[in-house]
């Protein structure tokens, strides 16, 4: 029954007709992974190589504009891209850059710091201001001395040198595709990671009048600190106030920020998620936790935030350490380097 997708017309896709059409999935869960009207196409891409499918979301995106300094590390990151189907464009300089920006916008600048004349930092800023939309990724061999710097600037990723080419591909499929990470946190639940997580966590909640902390929040905070409860090693904070929230964003450098829904009762989750994002200490992850069947999960997905309607905690937990454990991959050891 499968078949090649007509509609991405990539070679390493396979879809599979409608469910109404009489075809059985191979197993529930991956039944579950598809929402009922996804393809135009009348086909859905099949579970083996859902990946292929989610990166080809990435392709169509838009080009991606390496600017480096070293022309062999140039080479080499644009030939690892395009030989999986991306368009790339090329920079030695800041300076040249900017030349094909005003021909042409890319959807991913991936930026050196150490660049002749402009520097990278000062680049970002020119494009931060001109070029919003463009999605962008500082590269460094100096990642302790321009990290913070380049974090304030709102960067969307951060990465030392060497680099790990996968790891860096995996990010740009994260960047460029946002529209599908419902799917791809329904995937992660299907194939989860596996190791022992640790990351540090700002829960906000919000706190009625005489009420700080809330109770909920001890119970949360009595839970994440013993790993035989949470399945991990986190350190904690807590805020209660849009203000303390922005704060602990600077001063705690949170990995993951996590909203409770429920405990909203002045404050629209939605402008909270968009306050949280636009921090220039904004979290790799934000996550919104809570009943939301009340909700526009849309609305949290556009944001850029992951969700857990949560029933039980377990939900919770499952959702925090496979958030933590990728958060942990991406920044890990290199592997299959670029010089």
């Amino acid at each position: 029954m499968a078949a090649k997708c007509p509609l991405f017309h990539n070679q390493k896709v396979l879809c599979r007709i409608k469910p109404e059409s009489g075809h059985k999935w191979p197993d529930e869960a991956a039944r579950l992974i598809y929402p009922s009207n996804y393809c135009e196409s009348n086909y859905y891409p099949d579970c083996e190589d859902f990946a292929a499918y989610i990166e080809q979301q990435a392709i169509v995106k838009g080009k991606i504009l390496v600017v480096d300094d070293e022309e062999k590390l140039v080479e080499t990151i644009s030939s690892f891209f395009t030989a999986r189907g991306y368009e790339t464009m090329t920079a030695t300089s800041a300076e040249q850059a900017l030349d094909l920006l005003k021909v042409d916008q890319p959807a991913l600048a991936i930026v050196d710091v150490k660049l002749p004349g402009l520097n990278g930092l000062e680049f970002v800023k020119i494009v931060k201001r001109d070029y919003p939309g463009i999605k962008i990724f500082i590269a460094t061999g100096y990642d302790e001395e321009h990290k913070d710097a380049a974090e304030a600037l709102g960067v969307d990723a951060f990465f030392a040198k060497p680099l790990a080419l996968e790891q860096l591909r995996k990010e740009t499929v994260r960047v460029l595709a946002p529209v599908e990470r419902r799917l791809q946190q329904a995937l992660e639940t299907v194939h989860p990671l596996e190791g022992h997580p640790q990351a540090k966590l700002l829960f906000f909640l919000e706190a009625m009048p005489n009420e700080e902390p809330p109770s909920y929040a001890r119970w949360l905070e009595a839970q994440f600190r013993h790993p035989e409860t949470c399945d991990g090693t986190y350190q904690l904070a807590f805020a209660y106030t849009i203000n303390e929230a922005l704060e602990k964003l600077m001063s705690f450098r949170p990995d993951i920020a996590l909203i409770h829904f429920d405990s909203l009762y002045k404050l629209s989750c939605g402008q909270l998620c968009a306050r949280i994002q636009s921090s220039p200490y904004r979290p790799k992850e934000l996550i919104v936790f809570g009943l939301l069947a009340s909700f526009n999960k849309q609305e949290l997905e556009a944001l850029g935030a992951r969700y857990v309607d949560q029933q039980r905690f377990s939900k919770l937990v499952k959702m925090v350490k496979h958030t933590a454990l990728r958060l942990q991959h991406q920044t890990g050891p290199a592997q299959g380097s670029a010089a």
